[in-house]
């Protein structure tokens, strides 16, 4: 359910961006946004008293000449981002009208996060044969219900809007909102007045308690801001972006203390920009985005809280210029490869995680391959651990005594497992479900061919010894195929170097390493086993 929120609004979340930057053509008028009718806008479907909200009103703003200039810029780039997107939701944004999204309550712990409905309003009616077919289990839509996963829902509210929300909040939903008066009341008119590109409300009495009590020293001076009967924020896009922030207090003397707190805020933003872009030793993709940084200082400065009673309020304005976006879109659009070097840190730490779990619920980890009675091996190690990459379904499907590739195996073996995927490049035709992902094998590695080890037979150290690495050729994710160590033979040869000449590699206390081509081969083997008790030297 992660990866729902994040992909299905990631096509959304871009064109937001898009938009904040956009240049007018001195020949051309933008299109205003035209808000909904009351009758069926997703706006009278917000209660009044929810604990977060945010509305985007998409409108024309994809089709406005100066995002078309910039979509024709990062064409390519963009392109395989949608195509992605589309695939998963089976939308594009161009296609969407508005997005509004709103916690009924501010989630207070684990699951909670839930615990959220997010309406979409489409320009034209969308495919409901297509629609969020990524995220299905496979059961057809019932009442304009299909189930998801984690008891997630899609509700098919109309031929030109569906919504995203837990099970729970189904019915509630239906009936529409019980509260019509309370402190979301103006950021719910805000957005319905059709004047906003973006409108966020926040009610901070419903956030979690421990903000409070266990606030950092340093950020105790800005909780009077969080304290604030209501928060709100809004966004205008015509010749300039226009922002404005809206806090209301209880008293006079808290608006004063929000005053006070806000001001401080933005002296230390202005601090803050100021050391980055002073800091000689920053890389070069943090360069690139020092004139930008520099222009949003000069807002910065320019803001200050004013009060009026009880209400306190924070106005800022800019000029729309596509360079300030171009070195943003470059850092979120360009296959550079810091980035696919973060996305594979964070597969191999859920793949560590994983490995983790399955040692605390069986009591040892699992060994490099699911054998049959002989000691044959037919599965590997990734198949044992794929209900803790929230993968259980797959898992229940499996025949754990035949092969990968036996006929019943080998469609699920197919099956793309996004955790398991290099993220450097798009993988060739066919290969989809492989992997780099590989572990060492026998001979003191972390990993046998048919016993599984506890952690504390790593007397090396968990953070000495490695887990798993990117290989440099790729497997079927559920073939039990894997490295075999050898300490007479080369080992370093089997990983995969990136053009940057850096491997990722996890080590078994979870953590993720990135280590260049001089690594000696001497230390690699050392780190890939978990006894030998020999000190290690540096690692390149």
């Amino acid at each position: 359910m992660k990866s729902i929120l994040a992909r299905a609004v990631a096509g959304f979340a871009v064109l937001g961006l898009l938009a904040g930057f956009v240049t007018l053509d001195s020949r051309s008028t933008p299109e205003p946004l035209q808000a909904a009718p009351s009758s069926t806008s997703p706006l009278d479907r917000v209660p009044a008293d929810v604990g977060l909200f945010a509305h985007f009103s998409a409108g024309n703003l994809w089709d406005h000449p100066g995002i078309a200039e910039l979509r024709k810029l990062y064409a390519k780039d963009l392109e395989k981002m949608l195509a992605e997107v589309e695939k998963e939701t089976g939308l594009r944004p161009e296609q969407i009208q508005s997005a509004t999204f709103h916690f009924p309550k501010f989630p207070q712990g684990d699951g909670d996060q839930r615990l959220f409905v997010l309406q979409i309003v489409t320009k034209k009616p969308y495919k409901r044969d297509t629609l969020l077919n990524g995220f299905r289990i496979g059961e057809p839509a019932k009442d304009d219900v299909i189930p998801l996963e984690q008891k997630m829902v899609v509700h098919l509210t109309s031929d030109t809007q569906f919504t995203v929300l837990h099970e729970s909040l189904l019915e509630d939903f239906k009936k529409g909102p019980k509260a019509t008066d309370g402190v979301m009341k103006d950021a719910i008119a805000a957005a319905k007045s059709g004047k906003n590109a973006f409108v966020a409300g926040l009610n901070p009495s419903q956030l979690p308690a421990e903000i409070f009590d266990n606030a950092p020293e340093e950020l105790r001076p800005f909780l009077p801001l969080l304290r604030s009967k209501s928060i709100m924020l809004q966004a205008h896009l015509d010749l300039n972006i226009s922002a404005e922030v809206r806090f209301v207090a209880d008293d006079e003397a808290k608006a004063i203390e929000s005053e006070r707190a806000f001001n401080l805020l933005m002296k230390l933003a202005d601090d803050g920009i100021t050391s980055v872009v002073k800091d000689e030793k920053a890389d070069e993709e943090l360069k690139a985005l020092f004139p930008t940084l520099l222009k949003l200082q000069k807002i910065v400065q320019g803001i200050k809280a004013e009060r009026q009673g009880t209400v306190v309020t924070a106005k800022a304005s800019m000029a729309a210029d596509p360079n300030l976006a171009k070195p943003i879109l470059n850092l979120v659009l360009k296959p550079m490869a810091a980035s696919a070097r973060i996305r594979s840190s964070n597969n191999l730490k859920q793949i560590g995680l994983a490995l983790h779990n399955y040692e605390s619920a069986y009591g040892v980890l699992p060994s490099a391959a699911i054998v049959d009675k002989k000691g044959k091996p037919l599965l590997s190690w990734r198949v044992a651990i794929l209900p803790f990459v929230e993968q259980n379904n797959l898992y229940q499907k499996f025949k754990l005594d035949e092969p990968w590739d036996s006929e019943a195996n080998l469609p699920l073996s197919k099956t793309v497992i996004k955790v398991y995927q290099l993220p450097y490049e798009e993988p060739k035709k066919g290969q989809e479900h492989y992997t780099h992902y590989r572990a060492f094998v026998g001979n003191g590695a972390a990993f046998d061919l048919i016993q599984g080890f506890k952690l504390i037979q790593f007397t090396d150290g968990t953070s000495n010894t490695l887990f798993a690495a990117e290989a440099a050729e790729g497997v079927p994710w559920s073939k039990p195929d894997e490295l075999e160590f050898d300490p007479q033979k080369e080992m370093k040869k089997h990983l995969r170097f990136e053009k940057n000449n850096v491997c990722m590699i996890l080590f078994a206390d979870g953590s993720v390493r990135a280590v260049s081509s001089k690594l000696k081969e001497d230390i690699l083997k050392l780190l890939i086993q978990r006894d030998d008790g020999k000190a290690i030297g540096d690692i390149e």
